[in-house]
């Protein structure tokens, strides 16, 4: 039997729970395996859940074998249980909310590292038998638990409280209360505690979970009950000294990023931003990678580089230590998600990330790559990005979700090629034209609108989609390698197409999109193609923040389009292409940072005529023309 499982990549569009509603459900607008398929009925309807999820969230793993599912206990360690069976956290959530606050990764890298599902049902109030017969029916290893009856659930021998120890330390005047609401808080703090320093700590409850907690972390503590419980936690480890980074080399996490199928560029941010002050880690690559090199010395990383074989390069990257001033600035700093679904904008995004005003205002939590870039609407809907970099039509279709789209600066930016000599629509009918995405997807529908505006019958053209959508870097590759005579292709795609078959002294056709939508919209300028898409939230809760990044958005693509080279050399390890067809991308592509009164005219004009040719359907009222506004 197959287990099912949701990815994070969810929409929360029911369509599961519609066809498999006895094993899916929806909790705060993602959808969950409630149950596991326990016959062949309930495994046909996971299977056809599986087909119905447009973004192909659900997935399925063969079960092991029963002997490898090892029943849970009262004894069982909650973190290691859960990191073998993830599904079991919403299993307990469905228990009870009180187990929500696993779904916080201090928390749970904390709390559950040194806890056991005895401590679980005293925080719940919930009976340890009802805890372990839930979960095991889950696993379906109740038949193991009933076994050793009822010594699983024994009450755990040692009391937390018996390792209280006199005070011998000196204790702090500042005070914490400890309670549901200030536990993130605490734990953090006890695990930052310096060496040989004292943190005081009042809770009306017996602290079991907290002393749990700050006994693994290897501190000690004192324990008073009066009226109240006063904890005094004490961390009694010496002072390290320090040791030079040069002399920690070895002992730096390792990131190898030769095999990777995604672009080790987001990989690489993201583990930077962990790294604290005075750590480090190596990055392993086939090459030397300057770009990254030369960003990460922007955000104050130095280096060293070792050449270990022709293709394995080892770079060292350590953090400088910051100055008081400077440290007291990063603690304000905002944590963010970024996300681009569009390569177009890769320049432009690492030019933004040298600036000294984000890296001082903003930390990047994580800046997520998408190479499948229907994906990153499901980061949208669900709230998970703060700034979204997204095509317009598609950003608009969610214009529901709580967005703001303040800016475009990516415009004109589809192209058809040909193998043969066109010199219009006419000269490719009854040919294939392998075409981006879907059916339904702007690229197919303002092409037939066009081809429509021509005076031609679109259903005379054959358009060719890939499955389960047209990819641009299958359908370049299929064009460069002769598999495809006639594509339609987004920048930087059709640059490189064209860059690679100019190299071969092979004529090529180009019909660009804006001469033909031009010719049918006489002195309508340039059309939009893509932009920054903000979380409405975010926006509201971080005015200032957000001017800043606009600022220095504008002024990245001001530096992009007046340092095209240096642009390029920046560009090539994140774009996975050599510098020249970087630099022929950057003198083909329309970057140009439109806001305000000048973007709503230009947004309303283009989408009365998408309405008025069946492209969308979209009601242009105020409510719409506000999402370009802050």
């Amino acid at each position: 039997m197959k287990r099912y499982y949701v990815s994070k990549e969810c929409i929360g569009c029911r369509a599961c729970v519609g066809v498999a509603q006895n094993n899916f459900d929806i909790n705060n607008n993602l959808a969950y395996v409630k149950k596991q398929p326990e016959n062949n009925e309930e495994i046909e309807s996971c299977e056809k859940a599986m087909e119905a999820c447009p973004v192909n969230a659900i997935y399925a793993k063969k079960r092991a074998g029963q002997g490898d599912i090892k029943a849970v206990f009262a004894k069982s360690n909650i973190k290691e249980t859960l990191d073998r069976y993830p599904e079991l956290k919403q299993v307990l959530i469905e228990l009870s909310p009180k187990f929500k606050r696993m779904q916080n990764t201090a928390l749970y890298n904390t709390l559950a590292r040194f806890a056991n599902f005895n401590d679980a049902a005293t925080i719940s109030g919930l009976s340890i038998c009802e805890i372990l017969h839930t979960i095991n029916k889950y696993l379906g290893t109740t038949e193991q638990l009933i076994k050793v009856m009822p010594e699983c659930i024994q009450d755990d021998e040692e009391n937390i409280m018996k390792k209280s120890v006199p005070v011998s330390w000196k204790e702090t005047g500042e005070l914490y209360i400890y309670n549901s609401d200030s536990m993130e808080y605490l734990i953090k703090k006890a695990s930052s505690l310096p060496a040989l320093s004292n943190l005081i700590v009042i809770a009306r409850d017996e602290p079991v979970e907290f002393l749990k907690t700050i006994d693994g972390l290897g501190l000690i503590f004192n324990v008073e009950k009066n009226r109240e419980y006063r904890i005094s936690v004490f961390n009694p480890k010496e002072e390290k000294k320090s040791v030079p980074w040069q002399d920690r080399l070895q002992s730096f996490e390792a990131l190898d990023v030769r095999d990777m199928d995604e672009d080790p560029f987001d990989v690489i941010l993201k583990k930077a931003y962990e790294i604290k002050n005075d750590g480090g880690f190596v990055l392993i690559q086939r090459f030397e990678p300057y770009p990254i090199i030369n960003m990460l010395s922007e955000m104050g990383f130095e280096h060293i580089t070792k050449q270990v074989s022709e293709y394995e390069f080892r770079v060292y990257f350590h953090k400088k230590t910051e100055d008081k001033k400077a440290a007291v600035a990063s603690d304000k700093k905002v944590d963010i998600v970024i996300q681009s679904a569009t390569p177009v904008a890769y320049p432009v995004i690492m030019r933004l990330l040298q600036s000294e005003q984000i890296r001082n205002s903003i930390n990047i939590k994580e800046l997520k790559i998408w190479e499948e870039t229907e994906k990153h609407l499901a980061w949208i809907t669900n709230k998970k990005a703060d700034i979204s970099f997204s095509a317009l039509i598609t950003a608009a279709k969610l214009r529901n979700s709580d967005i703001k789209i303040p800016a475009l600066f990516v415009w004109d930016n589809f192209v058809l090629l040909s193998r043969d000599k066109i010199s219009g629509f006419n000269d490719i009918k009854g040919k294939k034209i392998y075409t981006p995405l879907f059916e339904e997807a702007p690229p197919a529908k303002i092409t037939k609108y066009l081809i429509k505006a021509s005076g031609l019958n679109p259903d005379e053209f054959i358009f060719v989609y890939g499955k389960p959508f047209g990819r641009p870097e299958e359908i370049y590759n299929d064009f460069v390698l002769g598999r495809a005579d006639t594509v339609i292709l987004r920048e930087p795609e059709a640059s490189y197409a064209i860059k690679i078959m100019k190299d071969r002294k092979q004529d090529i056709s180009v019909l660009s999109y804006n001469e033909m939508w031009n010719k049918i919209n006489p002195g309508f300028g340039s059309f939009p193609n893509a932009g920054v898409v903000l979380k409405g939230e975010f926006a509201r809760k971080y005015p200032e923040i957000v001017d800043i990044f606009l600022k220095e958005l504008r002024k990245a693509i001001d530096w992009v389009n007046n340092n095209k080279k240096d642009a390029a050399k920046l560009s090539f390890d994140m774009m996975r292409q050599p510098v020249d067809r970087i630099e022929l991308f950057l003198d083909r592509v329309n970057f140009d940072y439109v806001d305000k009164e000048k973007l709503t005219n230009k947004v309303e004009n283009y989408f009365a005529i998408l309405n008025a040719n069946d492209i969308t359907n979209i009601e242009i009222n105020d409510d719409f023309l506000k999402i370009f506004e802050l």
